[in-house]
């Protein structure tokens, strides 16, 4: 990819990020039903990078409501691993995605796509645009608080590597 689609894709994704976080704001004032949510998932990430292996996955995703079946979700993710050499590389992944699903009483399991960066924050200097696509369940306790379970498999540097990230965590709608 060149710098300036790079520069592009970087910028466009930064000011989705920024336009989540004020509809996240004004979104707080919504009935619980229709308010936005934060979800923080930890898992483990089976990869096919420079090796394969499994790695150390954990995120945290924003998500706000725009139908009753469809979401607007932004967030960050950050994956770790031990290369074929034996260095430790982390990943920072921002992304931002939609996500699809059934409205059930208490639950709503979902698919979903989207796009971002794998930046390395350590042990490599890279930085590549990622896809996604992924399929979970979110799970109601209460009026606020879930749980939610997911499967996000990851396009790195499209399609020259991939991770899967199989999280789980809790919810909280804001």
């Amino acid at each position: 990819m060149t710098n300036h689609v790079q520069r592009v894709c970087k910028s466009t994704i930064l000011l989705l990020l920024a336009i989540s976080g004020v509809a996240l704001t004004a979104g707080a004032q919504q009935p619980a039903g229709r308010r936005p949510s934060l979800s923080v998932l930890v898992g483990l990430s089976p990869y096919d990078l420079s090796g394969v292996g499994t790695g150390f996955a954990a995120g945290a995703w924003a998500d706000y409501p725009l139908t009753s079946f469809l979401l607007a979700e932004g967030g960050v993710g950050y994956f770790r691993y031990t290369s074929q050499g034996g260095v430790r590389v982390a990943y920072v992944l921002p992304e931002v995605g939609v996500r699809a699903g059934i409205p059930l009483k208490s639950a709503f399991p979902f698919l979903g796509v989207g796009a971002g960066f794998a930046t390395a924050a350590s042990g490599g200097s890279s930085t590549d645009f990622t896809l996604h696509a992924l399929v979970g369940l979110r799970l109601w306790l209460s009026a606020r608080v879930g749980l939610r379970a997911e499967a996000r498999l990851r396009a790195v540097d499209p399609w020259a590597a991939n991770m899967t990230d199989i999280t789980g965590g809790l919810s909280i709608k804001l």
